[in-house]
This record gives C-alpha cells, structure tokens and sequence, in this order.
C-alpha cells in the first residue's frame, strides 16, 4: 500500500470517530494553534523562544472572546519524560486554563503528545491544573447560517498514517529522546520529520490535500508540518503568483506613477519571499492556478526565531496569522478570505 493510501485510509476512520460541535458562522471565533513542543528548557526545547509570543497571543485572544483550539503536538514527549514539561511549562498551562475555565479550550492530540489518547494520563499530568479535560484525536465543526448548513471543518493534528509519527511512532520515539535530543541540544537544530524537511512536508501537504479535495462541503485544518497552508497554497504560494501579476502589470503600464507603484509592490513582495525562505524554510505546494480552496495549516508555535503563526475563524472570515515579538506591530494577518464563500467553493 501506497504512502498515500495509508494516511488517506488513516484519515478516513479518524473522521468517522470525529468529536462533533456545531455553530453558526457569525458567531463562531476559534483561534487555531499548534505544533508548541514544549521541552524542558534546554537547547533542544523548541519552544523556549517562543513562549512570550504566545503568551502575547494567549492574552489577545481571551481578551477578544476566542475559543482556544490546540490542534496538537503541544507537549513534546519523544524527547522528554512527561512531569518535567507540566512542570516547566506550568505558567503557560495556567494562561490556557482561563479559556477552560469559561468552556472555550478544545485540545487534539498529536504525534509528539499522543499519551493524551490515553484519559488516566490527562487526569494524572494535567487533571489538576485542567481537571476534567477530554483531548481528541479529531474535532469536525459543522457551520450554520440560521438553519442552513454551510459545511463542515475538520480539525486534526495531520500525522495519522505516516509510518514515523503513527505506524512506528514507539521506533521513532526511542530514537529521538535517546539520540536525537543531544544532537538538538548540541547543535541547536529544530526538530524534524516532517517540519524541518522540505521534501516531506511539500510531500505530506499535497497527500493531505488529495484527500480533502475528494470530499464535499467540507474543510481540513491539520498542523504538523509546520508549514502555513491558506487555501490549499502555502504563503510563499500566494505571494508567488501576486508577483507573477505585478510582473504582467508593469509590462502593460504606460505611466511614471504606475511603474513606480508596482516596482515597490514588486520589491515589498521579493523582500517577503526573501524573509520567508530565510526564517521558515517555506516551500510551495506545486502550484496550479486553480486548486479548491480545502486544506489549510496552521503552522506552528515554534519557529527558531521566535514568531507564531495560526488560523483565526471570527467574523466570518478566516484568516492567517502571524505574531511576533520584533516588531511594534505584534499580530499581523497574512491572508484572509470570507469563510461562507470557502465552503461554497468546496461544494
């Protein structure tokens, strides 16, 4: 059996057993999180650099209303035994608490934090700070406009099927704590398989998009590549074919002002594309001009230099995001697009 079929059979039973809410559209605001791997604090913790970001995000977003949906790979546990992450990361687990505390905190294992499958482990690592918590493999959302149903969105953290992260997760397991953490901390390197390998993550994102693009009114929000994916295309995606349309326009413009203008749309566009290659070892998903607009990637919350990124539902819309710490402005949406129009488009 094919990579493919495996995580697209993977899929298939993780769907049906799917943890279902239901809401209308307008009222609906969820921000969407994930790929954390809180470590111990060490060099090999990838998500030492990036606690104040989220904290900053953490504070925006209870203060905004939002539902706090954290899609998986939170805790990093290949590497590190269990106490000493709930231990080290017991500040950050207090701030999520806030959000259980008003009903508005789902959480969905992942592949690195996959012990939260298992309800006597919830209970003993996180039952006294988060007493009572469920976490789920799947959540699927089913959207409403009064009564009318819109569509569905399926969350999942994304590594069901793969042979590293589910089928000889126990292999890879040992493998990491035992070996690959020293050579992290060592040497400071990320975390891989498939986050840090361009060729896997291009590969996974294109496999998970086949399976959603054969389902009908619905939408698959995954992590675990650590790749932002809107729409089915990656970031560096879209900004690729905005520059393709600026190029198209200069060699049509007729005016000084109109050159200038485009000429700096061009520039702003190749800095970003530049920027993007260099903190995020982004690459794109082969991109064709028309793809059904039905798989989209949070990221993660532990980029090396510090920045998060996530999928915000409110308003109607979805959206992009990116928070970081460098700069004045700290949130900043990449992409957006109205969320009844998405659905309808994956009809």
């Amino acid at each position: 059996m094919s990579k493919a079929s495996h995580i697209h059979q993977a899929l298939d039973a993780t769907t049906e057993n799917a943890f279902e809410i239901s809401g209308q559209i307008s009222d609906t605001k969820i921000i969407i999180l994930s790929d954390h791997h809180r470590g111990r604090r060490d060099g090999a913790d990838d998500f030492l650099n990036n606690e104040a970001t989220y904290q900053k995000a953490l504070k925006y977003y209870l203060e905004q209303g939002y539902t706090l949906l954290l899609l998986g790979d939170v805790e990093e546990f290949w590497e590190n035994p269990f106490e000493i992450v709930i231990k080290n990361y017991k500040d950050v687990l207090e701030m999520e608490k806030q959000f259980y505390d008003q009903n508005r905190l789902l959480r969905i294992w992942g592949n690195h934090d996959d012990i939260w499958q298992v309800k006597s482990y919830i209970n003993k690592y996180l039952g006294g700070i988060l007493p009572g918590l469920d976490v789920y493999e799947a959540v699927k959302l089913n959207l409403f406009d009064g009564e009318k149903p819109l569509g569905k969105i399926l969350f999942v953290h994304g590594h069901q099927g793969t042979a590293a992260s589910s089928r000889f997760a126990s292999i890879s397991r040992f493998f990491v704590r035992y070996v690959w953490r020293y050579i992290q901390k060592w040497f400071n390197i990320p975390l891989s398989t498939p986050a840090n390998n361009i060729r896997l993550k291009s590969e996974h994102d294109m496999i998970m998009f086949d399976w959603a693009n054969k389902r009908c009114e619905e939408i698959l929000i995954c992590g675990h590549t650590h790749q932002p994916v809107f729409m089915s295309f990656t970031h560096a995606d879209i900004l690729k074919k905005n520059l393709a349309i600026v190029e198209a326009s200069l060699g049509e413009a007729t005016t000084e002002v109109e050159i200038a203008n485009l000429k700096t749309q061009k520039e702003v566009i190749l800095k970003n594309l530049a920027r993007i290659k260099k903190e995020h070892d982004a690459t794109t998903l082969e991109v064709t001009n028309h793809r059904k607009p039905c798989y989209f990637n949070s990221g993660c919350c532990s980029f090396s230099n510090g920045d998060i990124t996530g999928l915000e539902i409110e308003g109607g819309e979805i959206r992009l995001i990116k928070w970081t710490m460098r700069r004045k402005t700290h949130r900043k949406i990449l992409e957006k697009n109205d969320l009844k129009s998405v659905l309808a488009a994956c009809e």
